[in-house]
């Protein structure tokens, strides 16, 4: 008896030492410098630093575990291909949110926890790739076919002479991931091994992804300057020319010149000129297609192997 006893006890405090395992890790928050220091070291070279700006804990009353977390938020600072000192947050509560699904259960709210955190940093990468791809085709690409002014407190997009233009680089890759899909393009894409590196990036390294895309359009505010829609479209062209040749396959891009729309003139009629290129070939779709650049997006992603769910 004292002998099954025993064995009772052992058994018993080895669950409870396993529950009480389980709920400090739990508690305890994601970690980001551990658990992705490798990849910081080498999206970054290297030269980064990475400071937790407020650290407290966090219960999420929504969540099926309504347990307090240990949670950070980190100022990361690097420098990009120009030199530029870059900063920009990261939160690992990302883990314990449950905006991602609906109605989430107990075991997957649980095992969902490190694909939330990994997906946060999926999207984090892919955010600062566009975003500084976005800064230096406004920078040093863009002026070289278009006089515009820019200021980013006041104006939503570059201004030119009776034009604005809209430059929106896309990183497709985090569209088409999800908790059942393309876990494994989630995982290479943040691994140290395969990952984009951040501080060599700039508009022509972009342009060599082939997740990667740049939406450029020129719209003609000013009547009196809708004559040089074709002036315009040549510079376009051109400008679609260098970012293509930069890319060993060709690029991604999609362009539009046209004049601005107003309440009563419907798209169609503005004369517009669209154009579409994946892998620098040009490609067509239905005029009775609904959603043309979704379409284009999804033919990206399918290029670089990602599932697309027909949901």
């Amino acid at each position: 008896m004292r002998t099954k006893a025993k064995a009772a006890l052992i058994s018993a405090a080895a669950i409870v030492g396993v529950a009480g395992g389980i709920w400090f890790s739990w508690c305890s928050g994601i970690n980001y410098e551990r658990r992705y220091k490798k990849l910081f070291d080498k999206t970054f070279k290297g030269d980064y630093k990475i400071t937790v700006t407020e650290s407290w804990f966090y219960t999420n009353k929504e969540a099926p575990i309504k347990l307090p977390v240990r949670y950070k938020v980190y100022d990361v600072e690097y420098k990009d291909k120009n030199g530029n000192v870059r900063h920009s947050e990261l939160d690992n509560r990302v883990g314990y949110s449950n905006y991602f699904f609906e109605d989430e259960k107990l075991i997957e709210y649980i095992k969902n926890r490190n694909f939330k955190a990994d997906y946060d940093i999926m999207a984090f990468l892919n955010y600062e790739m566009d975003d500084i791809a976005k800064e230096d085709m406004r920078e040093n690409i863009m002026p070289k076919y278009f006089d515009f002014t820019y200021d980013p407190e006041s104006d939503s997009f570059p201004q030119g002479d009776g034009y604005k233009m809209i430059c929106l680089p896309f990183g497709t890759c985090t569209n088409y991931v999800s908790e059942t899909e393309n876990i494994d393009k989630m995982q290479e894409f943040i691994s140290p091994e395969n990952c984009i590196v951040i501080s060599d990036m700039d508009a022509k390294t972009y342009a060599n992804i082939k997740s990667n895309y740049l939406l450029f359009a020129v719209i003609i505010t000013d009547e009196d300057k809708y004559e040089m829609k074709d002036e315009y479209l040549k510079k376009v062209e051109a400008m679609m020319d260098e970012y293509s040749a930069a890319s060993d396959f060709g690029g991604n891009y999609h362009y539009i010149v046209r004049r601005e729309s107003n309440e009563e003139t419907e798209l169609k009629d503005l004369d517009v000129t669209e154009v579409y290129v994946l892998n620098g070939e040009k490609i067509t779709f239905d005029p009775n297609e609904e959603y043309p650049s979704a379409r284009f997006r999804e033919e990206i992603a399918k290029k670089c192997g990602y599932v697309i769910s027909k949901k």
